[in-house]
């Protein structure tokens, strides 16, 4: 298949459930992108299950970023900027209170190092292209759909504009700048989606589009075949067909 589109966007999450950090270049090691998803909170009432928005969705009013370059041993600091702007470190102990107001029930903290890698999906990396957004949103019928809603790590703009083209990437290998990918599952979707990135405002009906035009299937997950350095602009290739 070859080149199929380049990188467009580029985002970390380094607290899960919190909103991530738009990049242009990252190091991916064999967890996915370098400190992702390396700090969440647990809900306290369910030994620790780790929350995500559509838990706590005023979790989604907090950014969260890395602070540094960090380690193979150790992550950098994370700062976390709360909706009226005030900026927190990880460890805090008013930051954990706030946070725990805003979960509304009793949270616990975890980070994990490099060597544990993040609390992640099965696929370390979650991908979305620009073409499938576009048909989601025609499909939707109320406004713009903001890639931020899905979570993706990468988002790919296509070099020809036909959605859903990552259906045909599953069971294949993408190669992205230094990195390679190894495709292997769809994403299932949660109430997450239907809180808008900007406004913070719930609406229902873009997870009911995505079941009733996707069976509940936006973006693809990936695994860590080979480590490197993604770029925003970096050509996707797919490479090969796993046998």
């Amino acid at each position: 298949m070859g080149k199929v589109g380049k990188v467009a966007e580029l985002v970390r999450h380094p607290v899960k459930a919190l909103r991530g950090e738009s990049l242009q270049e990252c190091r991916v090691d064999s967890f996915g992108l370098y400190g992702d998803r390396s700090h969440y909170f647990g809900d306290g009432t369910k030994e620790g299950r780790p929350l995500s928005p559509d838990k706590c969705p005023g979790f989604i009013e907090y950014a969260a970023r890395l602070k540094g370059e960090g380690t193979e041993e150790a992550y950098p600091p994370v700062e976390v900027i709360s909706p009226s702007g005030e900026t927190f470190a990880w460890g805090e102990a008013s930051f954990f209170a706030e946070m725990e107001k805003a979960a509304k029930l009793p949270i616990i903290p975890f980070s994990r190092t490099p060597i544990e890698g993040g609390e992640n999906w099965d696929g370390h990396i979650l991908i979305v292209t620009d073409a499938s957004l576009r048909d989601l949103q025609r499909a939707w019928g109320k406004g713009t759909v903001d890639h931020r809603r899905f979570r993706a790590n990468v988002v790919i703009a296509l070099d020809a504009d036909l959605p859903f083209q990552e259906d045909e990437w599953l069971g294949k290998q993408l190669q992205i700048g230094e990195v390679i990918l190894q495709v292997n599952s769809h994403c299932e979707r949660c109430h997450a989606i239907n809180i808008d990135p900007a406004t913070y405002e719930i609406d229902k009906s873009l997870l009911k589009t995505v079941v009733q035009h996707r069976e509940n299937r936006f973006g693809v997950y990936a695994t860590v075949v080979r480590t490197g350095t993604i770029k925003v602009d970096d050509a996707v290739h797919v490479v090969e067909t796993a046998e």
